[in-house]
């Protein structure tokens, strides 16, 4: 009955923090885009993407030491995971060290590599320091991000990052009030707003973990080593992911200039909303998932990952079915100076994976619990590798420009995501090959009712402000839920779900027992 309620703490919570952060970034963007112009906008997702280049370094360490501290904690072997903790802490600061001058190296070299407009070439530079500089901070702080997942309490996390958004929205309107607008304050606020978060992140350790404690005597290389055997992988997957999409904008930027590039980081804007959705209400699963994994219950771990995918499923099938039909409108309105239609499409190309995938991302989550990462990791290499070549296949042979790009990695994604990655972890969990398909049949059918039913209201309505889109967007979304609901979820889900949202609301009596929920 704890967990169920805590399972409903922090999916609100996680739902309240996403839903402030997109206000946020919702009302900057365009603001940003007016003061600033695109050409000098696509600068800031371009600097995040070289962070992403040199996070390569770095991943290997960090990308499973969520996983091996969380399970220590919850085994109650707190000197293990002392160890696990310290030796991660200690071995980021020396890669700090170590990554220092080459970031150096990049900024004072950018010019060299980079499309850069006349006169902007100080504040671009500027931009890189702060961007650079908050990815450092990032990673000196990492590790103590362990804390509200190795207890459960992602609901803390969200708080933070509440705060954080809310100290992003202060900041930028302080200093485009204060001065001339400029993109190097994207690169303050991002760092001011690191520097805050990772304090806040240290708090929650030490009021969270008590018994964790900073100490070089903890430091173990042997558990360092451990660690790089099996993140090696994950840095691994992230090389794979930046040959598959990460070198998109460098690549707009180098072929097709700084505006185009610009405009390709406009139309990023949705998808990435759309992922980082996906990947907030993942999280909030995950606890769950590992906790069954502890336990070794491989049967309660399956019916989990099914509850979570339909759940996922639900939430996220409504905002992507919305958009596919809305989005021209939404980019009408949001950025009037843009070509919105030619904005839409190359939105929708990109978010084509999130039709596969979306529903059952937890299974990405479950090949970390399993420590099953090689086998994915080699799949999605290959993926990227193959994506490398034809993207300047398309661009060089076709006249498609940034479709091209989008079209490469999404065609690709699709392709891996329908075949590889729902069979795989079935395999591992010593289950039917054919055993997540269902989710993937019954998600796909849901976005294809949604996507007609809005396209009827949508022919029937005249949106010509936001007040409108707002409006419709409200009743889609109750008529999209209500339909998703009915068609996804039986009623032993339903009961579940319903007995979340009591202990959540009442606070139930735990003496009445734990509702185990068939599938």
């Amino acid at each position: 009955m704890k967990n169920k309620k805590q399972l409903s703490v922090n999916l609100l919570a996680n739902i309240m923090s996403f839903s402030i952060g997109i206000g946020v970034s919702f009302l900057l963007t365009p603001f940003l885009i007016k003061h600033i112009g695109k050409e000098a906008f696509g600068f800031y997702p371009l600097a995040n993407n070289f962070v992403a280049y040199i996070n390569l370094l770095v991943i290997a360490l960090n990308s499973m030491a969520a996983r091996f501290i969380m399970l220590e904690v919850m085994k109650k072997d707190f000197a293990k995971a002392n160890i696990y903790f310290n030796s991660v802490f200690f071995s980021n600061i020396i890669m700090i060290c170590l990554l220092f001058i080459p970031l150096c190296l990049i900024v004072f070299f950018i010019e060299s590599f980079l499309d850069i407009p006349v006169g902007l070439e100080g504040e671009v530079k500027t931009l890189f320091i702060f961007i650079f500089l908050t990815f450092l901070i990032s990673v000196l702080g990492s590790v103590f991000s362990v804390a509200p997942i190795s207890m459960n309490r992602i609901d803390l996390d969200s708080y933070q990052k509440i705060i954080q958004s809310g100290l992003r929205a202060v900041l930028f309107i302080a200093l485009f009030a204060l001065f001339a607008p400029s993109i190097i304050y994207v690169g303050i606020v991002s760092f001011s707003v690191s520097v805050i978060g990772s304090i806040i992140a240290i708090y929650y350790t030490k009021r969270l973990l008590p018994k964790i404690h900073l100490s070089f005597s903890y430091f173990n290389k042997t558990v360092v080593k451990e660690l790089l055997s099996s993140g090696v992988w994950g840095s691994f997957n992230h090389l794979s992911v930046i040959l598959l999409t990460g070198l998109d904008l460098l690549i707009a930027n180098i072929f097709f200039g700084a505006a185009k590039a610009g405009e390709y980081s406009i139309a990023q804007t949705v998808p990435i909303f759309i992922a980082s959705l996906i990947g907030m209400l993942v999280s909030v699963f995950v606890p769950p998932l590992a906790a069954r994994f502890a336990k070794n219950d491989v049967n309660g771990l399956v019916s989990e990952i099914k509850f979570s995918s339909k759940v996922l499923g639900i939430l996220i099938s409504v905002p992507i079915s919305g958009f596919i039909v809305f989005g021209d409108v939404f980019y009408r309105l949001w950025v009037p100076s843009e070509d919105a239609d030619y904005l839409h499409l190359l939105s929708i190309i990109m978010m084509g994976p999130y039709l596969i995938n979306g529903s059952i991302n937890v299974l990405f989550n479950v090949n970390t619990i399993l420590n099953k990462v090689k086998v994915p990791s080699i799949m999605l290499f290959v993926t990227g590798i193959i994506n490398v070549p034809l993207v300047f296949l398309l661009i060089n042979f076709t006249n498609l420009g940034l479709l091209g790009i989008a079209i490469s990695s999404t065609s690709l994604s699709v392709i891996r995501n329908s075949i590889f990655t729902p069979i795989y972890p079935a395999l591992c969990l010593g289950r039917k090959w054919s055993t997540f398909y269902g989710l993937i049949i019954r998600n796909l059918g849901a976005m294809s009712l949604l996507v007609f039913l809005f396209y009827c209201i949508k022919g029937i309505v005249h949106i010509n402000q936001w007040t409108d889109l707002v409006a419709i967007s409200c009743a889609c979304a109750l008529i999209g839920y209500i339909t998703s609901v009915l068609i996804t979820l039986n009623r032993h889900d339903l009961r579940g779900i319903k007995e979340m949202l009591i202990t959540k609301l009442f606070r139930k009596d735990q003496s009445k027992g734990e509702y185990k929920r068939s599938i």
